[in-house]
């Protein structure tokens, strides 16, 4: 018994000293700083922010560390990084727990940035590459082994969303649409062992590693390598949309929307949140820190252009970059804040290219999905019913017009029918011609308006074959010319055409915005899976109320 224990107390000593002698894994989230900052730090670090400078002496590194001014209090265990790697300044660190650092190392020409503690604040957004992160992880990650990847789809709808699993998945398996998402971040296993089991990369490429300064250059170099890589097959999709990196060309697009906003044209932009905000932490938005400053519920694009109006300052692209906007806590204090152009969506046409500003950065739609969308939209059946021209102030009276000027023509607007789930209730179309022809009407105001038409045809028509209760709640409904004799059977859909019936002067589908053909493509797909027939058609608009129509938004401006 006594030697056991003697046993047993060697092993506690033993394990005691290992776990004083561990290693400490260190948390670092490395940004790479964008081409045009050269090797000059002060571009990419708020040196206002900053105490002096302090020369690392890193082996094959160029590397200064930069601490944020903070009041006192002790210091993070983070520090001794470097405090163990050479002697530094007793007060360099303060002693404080917020206290935070930024750590600048010149590779190659390549300027990183590696941020500890609050460091990121030293950190001037503008000046890193915002895709570096992302990148490095899809070429470093096993795309099967996946636990959270956050998204954005830029439908006219936007949704920022993340998607996490307790276990390793494949990316689809996390639930992302190829078509319609934009990949943000993502976390998952490593395939290579310089960058330790799991990466996470979005603007930053986050790594946990036992790691010391000696061993940073290595891991610097894969990252650079992995970044500059063409993306594995499994994640050719997200180049559907790539990031203009061209500074001219950039410039020249920040152009273009400028002429954009000086005509009051908004109908292809809105402005959101940049990234998912924690709305339990926040009751609103803001343009300004003043004490009676508005504080918004949600971001609307109408708010900012008043508050720009307001103050006597142009709608420009500079004016935007430089207006912040802020997260507001319960007391009304600014949590976070972005620039409006980092919140602001746009889609701008240039030299017969697409292009789409997203989070303060430019991308070009890839030529080959425009060319897939368009392709597909040709499996959109020729409708030869001529509407008449559309010269009314409201989709309802136009509605009862064409029903009352043809006799084939019956009219459903307005008679909404119980569905349940997320919808409730809904429209299960505008006119049904011939007993089976559901159209859906809208006159084109704006990207969102069709996204709504689209949802609706689809979301009513799957309602239609696959639920019986609303085949039942509908056929009351229904004019007795195209009433269904039995409910409970399911609808041939082969029987029955969709038509997307647009009030515009622009070619159908050909002049639609790119991301409302994508919204159309999907529900043309969900629709032709269904076994429908789909059409579009181009209701002509009257030349006197498309003026009319295009003066309308000046004058609610006033009002907001």
């Amino acid at each position: 018994m006594r030697s056991a224990l003697a046993g047993r107390a060697v092993c506690g000593s033993e394990g005691a000293l290992m776990r004083k002698t561990k290693k400490r894994k260190e948390k670092l989230s490395i940004y790479l700083a964008k081409p045009s900052v050269g090797c000059d730090a002060s571009k990419v670090i708020n040196l206002e922010s900053s105490k002096p400078p302090i020369e690392m002496e890193v082996p094959e590194l160029e590397a200064a560390l930069y601490v944020k001014k903070e009041p006192p209090k002790p210091p993070p265990p983070w520090t001794r990084l470097f405090t163990e790697h050479q002697e530094l300044p007793d007060d360099l660190f303060g002693s404080r727990r917020a206290v935070g650092a930024a750590f600048v190392v010149n590779l190659e020409g390549n300027l990183f940035i590696l941020t500890f503690g609050t460091g990121f604040h030293l950190v001037k957004n503008e000046a890193i590459e915002r895709d570096f992160g992302l990148r490095v992880t899809l070429n470093s990650v096993d795309p099967d082994k996946l636990r959270s990847l956050d998204k954005a789809n830029y439908d006219h709808n936007p949704l920022n969303s993340r998607t996490q699993s307790s276990i390793d998945l494949g990316v689809f398996d996390l639930d992302v649409d190829s078509e319609m998402d934009m990949l943000y971040a993502v976390t998952g296993v490593s395939r290579f062992s310089v960058f330790g089991s799991h990466v996470t990369g979005r603007d930053a490429l986050t790594l946990v590693l036992d790691i010391n300064l000696k061993g940073l250059k290595d891991v610097l170099l894969e990252a650079l390598k992995r970044y500059k890589e063409d993306l594995p097959k499994e994640f050719e999709w997200v180049d559907n949309i790539q990031r203009v990196k061209d500074k001219e060309l950039m410039e020249v697009l920040d152009l273009e929307l400028d002429d954009v906003l000086a005509k009051n044209e908004f109908q292809k932009m809105w402005i959101g949140e940049p990234e998912i905000v924690d709305w339990e932490s926040q009751i609103g938005y803001s343009f300004d820190r003043y004490q009676k400053t508005a504080i918004h519920v949600v971001l609307k694009i109408e708010d900012l252009v008043k508050h720009f109006k307001d103050k006597g300052i142009l709608l420009t692209v500079e004016n935007l970059k430089s207006q912040s906007i802020h997260i507001n806590d319960n007391e009304c204090n600014s949590i976070k804040k972005w620039s409006a152009y980092r919140c602001l969506y746009a889609e701008v046409s240039a030299e017969r290219e697409q292009y789409i500003l997203r989070n303060g950065q430019w991308y070009i739609v890839n030529k080959n999905f425009v060319e897939y969308i368009d392709k597909y939209l040709e499996g959109l059946d020729p409708y030869d019913f001529e509407f008449p021209v559309y010269f009314h102030d409201r989709e309802e009276d136009y509605n009862d017009f064409v029903a009352g000027r043809h006799g084939n023509i019956e009219l459903m607007d307005k008679k909404f029918v119980k569905v349940g789930g997320p919808y409730d209730k809904l429209e299960f179309c505008d006119l049904i011609k011939d007993s089976s022809e559901l159209i859906h009407v809208k006159y084109y105001r704006s990207s969102s308006t069709l996204s709504h038409l689209f949802s609706q045809g689809f979301v009513a028509s799957e309602a239609f074959i696959s639920d019986s209760g609303f085949r039942k709640r509908l056929n009351e409904k229904l004019p007795d010319s195209a009433k269904l004799a039995c409910t409970d059977s399911r609808p041939d859909p082969s029987s029955y055409r969709i038509v997307y019936a647009i009030a515009t002067n622009r070619s159908l589908p050909q002049e639609l915005p790119f991301f409302s053909k994508v919204t159309l493509k999907n529900a043309l797909k969900t629709l032709k899976t269904l076994n429908y027939n789909v059409s579009i058609a181009a209701i002509k608009v009257d030349p006197a109320l498309e003026v009319k129509k295009k003066a309308k938004p000046a004058k609610e401006k006033k009002l907001v």
